[in-house]
């Protein structure tokens, strides 16, 4: 086997981070603090305008989870690998950066399964995460028995009052039956945060779902009135996602954004937030905490330990991924859609889920080969993101061949760790959130944004990210005083 090299983190996206680090402001109109895709979306709102600021990123690079590795003409995602197209607003920081020709969406057929007692079973269509939105799909749907799939039909005739805030399982539990809660909700909907769908929020993280039954009566009802997108739910950018990140820093002031600046204390000082990191205080009229939740505790304890307190009840979880390589001819299944997720409950496999990479889109790999990423980890398995390089990579390919067929180990792997890196946004999530918020608005001029917080998935951290950043320029150009 190649030689594997294990998460690159401090070698990709050095060379266009360094052009911008240097000499910043020392009493900028702003600091934001995290440059991640939520940072860096509040600094392109500012420098759009014209509102001094200073980004500091604790790590080599910014970019956050978005990460784009190249190898030997494969192009990797390190993190996540596309943006939905139903939320508008990162597509609309594409077209502002002039990257809408690079815009792609998912190749044909975008199939996706869910592996079952070892077997594959596609999601028929139409169907919204995983869920039939016709008699015909729910008939056909091989995934569930038929006890199931008859529970599922009826979902139209389910009464109830929808409490404010439930879990998933508990919403799928309800309005489609206890079978769809290991069979399509823990793998599909679990799977993409790599979380337990007992403890996940219903209203925070698939808010379409619960609003359909709000409004409608019936999920089902609802979404038949719905026209699905001819060309998928998903877009991504053809030389990867990293493209995003360059996009944004190329638009920034030279020397307004800072790498390797950790952030060790937020203080008030007189008029003015004073933010130190390194031997160096930053003097600002307003901050922007773009931090995972647990890192904004640190720096908010000493102003508002009750917010800090609130910050901390944020749940993380660790991931790892995989990424592997194989010359066509050697992988026996045809690979026909965007690849599976695992069935816990029903599968004796580690792995979590498997993206055809090669087959979902275009360019990712060159001609006569196959990339595929797979993901070991989340909250059902905390320890995996530990392993060593060696026994993730073992343990992807078993499970990866005992699915696909595979007997030839990869042209080469690249494992991927992100230790405590995905926020939890589990029941009660929007209720600690305004908790949050309304702390806060006692510090005039500190604002927060991202993932740990409302933000679910990259356009809602571009989103959030840019209304700080307007919030942000609006109260730093006010001529008042923020206390």
């Amino acid at each position: 086997m190649a030689p594997i090299r294990d998460n690159p983190r401090a070698s990709v996206g050095d060379r266009a981070s360094t052009a911008l680090t240097g000499d910043a402001l020392c009493e900028p109109r702003v600091v934001i603090i995290g440059g991640g895709i939520t940072g860096l979306s509040a600094a392109f709102e500012l420098a759009s305008r014209q509102v001094p600021f200073t980004l500091c990123e604790a790590s080599n690079r910014a970019g956050g989870l978005i990460l784009t590795d190249r190898v030997d003409g494969f192009t990797i995602e390190a993190g996540p690998d596309s943006v939905l197209a139903q939320k508008p607003a990162a597509l609309e920081l594409c077209e502002a950066l002039g990257l809408t020709p690079k815009v792609i969406a998912t190749r044909q057929p975008r199939t996706a399964y869910v592996l079952r007692a070892g077997r594959l079973h596609a999601l028929p269509s139409p169907s919204v995460l995983g869920v039939p939105t016709t008699l015909a799909g729910i008939a056909s749907y091989d995934l569930l028995p038929w006890s199931a799939r008859l529970r599922l039909a009826g979902e139209p005739l389910v009464r109830r009052a929808a409490p404010d805030d439930e879990s998933v399982a508990s919403f799928f539990r309800a309005r489609f039956g206890a079978a769809t809660v290991g069979l399509v909700a823990q793998p599909l909907l679990g799977g993409i945060h790599a979380g337990d769908v007992e403890q996940l929020s219903m209203r925070s993280l698939f808010p379409r779902f619960a609003d359909a039954e709000s409004r409608h009566g019936s999920v089902l009802r609802a979404f038949r009135r719905q026209r699905s997108r001819p060309d998928g739910l998903f877009r991504s950018l053809s030389g990867g996602m990293d493209e995003l990140v360059r996009a944004i820093e190329r638009r920034l002031p030279r020397g307004s954004v800072r790498v390797g600046a950790a952030v060790s204390q937020l203080a008030w000082a007189g008029d003015r937030w004073v933010v130190t990191t390194g031997p160096d205080h930053l003097r600002a009229r307003a901050v922007i905490l773009a931090l995972p939740a647990p890192a904004a505790a640190r720096l908010l304890d000493p102003l508002d330990p009750v917010a800090a307190a609130l910050c901390r009840e944020v749940p993380y979880v660790s991931t790892a991924s995989v990424a592997m390589a194989w010359r066509r001819e050697d992988v026996p299944h045809p690979l026909d859609g965007s690849g599976f997720v695992v069935a816990r409950s029903h599968n004796p496999l580690r792995i979590t889920a498997c993206t055809w990479v090669s087959s979902k889109w275009e360019g990712r790999a060159p001609a006569g080969t196959v990339l595929l990423r797979v993901f070991i980890g989340g909250s059902h398995d905390p320890e995996a993101v530990s392993l060593p390089e060696n026994q993730l990579v073992e343990t992807a390919w078993r499970d990866t061949s005992a699915v696909l067929g595979m007997s030839v180990p990869p042209l080469f792997a690249r494992v991927y760790r992100w230790p405590d890196a995905g926020a939890q946004h589990t029941v009660g999530q929007r209720a600690r959130v305004a908790g949050i918020e309304r702390r806060l608005a006692v510090h005039a001029g500190l604002f927060v944004a991202g993932s740990g917080f409302r933000s679910v998935g990259i356009p809602d951290c571009v989103a959030d990210g840019r209304a700080a950043g307007a919030a942000a320029a609006h109260f730093a150009t006010m001529n008042i005083s923020p206390r």
